[in-house]
């Protein structure tokens, strides 16, 4: 049933059951991509945040910190806006070594094929106010 479920978000002209599956992917992969790229731009336009990825392809999850601000707070922040970034290393020690980020440092913006640009364009106003205030 999953399998049908995820068949039938976008199958094209899809005739086996394993077309219709790729179409949904990459129907998918390109909205997310849309998505993604608003959230980049519209971190971008903020400032003091860092971002921390511009891999072309990659899953599209957004790791930022705000160098002089906590990530908890700013956690704290968005989830009263009804907007959920968890902070924290999510167990990935190196790459936090590595970027020079502490255990507190990052933020994750997470997109999925149920977002919305109207839930993007949210978190990002919602992040403005936390760094306004």
């Amino acid at each position: 049933a999953a399998v049908d479920f995820l068949a039938a978000i976008a199958p094209g002209n899809g005739t086996t059951r394993r077309e219709q599956l790729r179409n949904s992917f990459a129907a998918i992969d390109e909205y997310e991509l849309a998505l993604r790229q608003r959230l980049e731009a519209g971190l971008g336009a903020l400032p003091g945040v860092v971002v921390h990825s511009r891999a072309a392809h990659r899953t599209p999850t957004l790791l930022v910190s705000i160098p002089g601000r906590k990530t908890r707070d700013a956690y704290e922040f968005l989830a009263t806006r009804n907007v959920l970034a968890p902070a924290g290393q999510f167990y990935a020690y190196e790459p936090y070594r590595r970027l020079g980020i502490d255990d507190d440092g990052g933020l994750r913006l997470g997109l999925a094929p149920y977002s919305t640009a109207d839930e993007v364009d949210r978190a990002l106003a919602a992040l403005a106010d936390f760094l306004a205030g």
